[in-house]
């Protein structure tokens, strides 16, 4: 137990308890930046644990978490949110340019619905459509993505 004794023998065993609670932290606060900081003071304990002084220490900790930080946080955030963050454009819609059935009749300025994929939808148009006409979905009205803006098929 005498190895327990100096501060510089336990200072890795800090900076080890420092990082796992950031770590478990990020588990907690979304965000996807303590996690950083947590692998950080991962990497200022293993300079702890070969001897680095407590300067040293703390700019391995400040310069390992920024570069972490600026390198990783774009990619991992997409990595694991499961998507990129331009999904909600239009070009990335796949609804947009599909047929669907009108199972609602849509008469300007009230909302239709529409069958889509097994779904049913909200939808709109300038021009009055019948139930059971096939229309073509144009976009996603700007205040309501779960409401498409269509064009009755010629």
């Amino acid at each position: 137990m005498e190895y327990f004794s100096s501060m510089e023998n336990v200072l890795w065993l800090i900076w080890l308890s420092v990082g796992v609670i950031f770590i478990v932290a990020e588990l907690i606060v979304p965000g996807f930046i303590i996690v950083f900081f947590g692998v950080g003071a991962l990497i200022a304990g293993a300079t702890a644990f070969f001897g680095s002084t407590i300067p040293i220490q703390l700019i391995v900790f400040g310069v390992s978490s920024l570069v972490m930080i600026l390198v990783f946080r774009k990619t991992m955030a997409k990595t694991f949110a499961g998507s990129d963050a331009d999904d909600d454009s239009e070009e990335n819609d796949s609804a947009i340019g599909q047929m669907a059935e009108v199972v609602e009749a849509i008469k300007p300025p009230h909302v239709g619905r529409i069958k889509f994929q097994g779904s049913f939808w909200n939808a709109l148009c300038d021009e009055t459509i019948e139930t059971g006409t096939m229309i073509r979905i144009v976009n996603r009205t700007e205040n309501d993505a779960n409401t498409f803006t269509v064009k009755k098929e010629q």
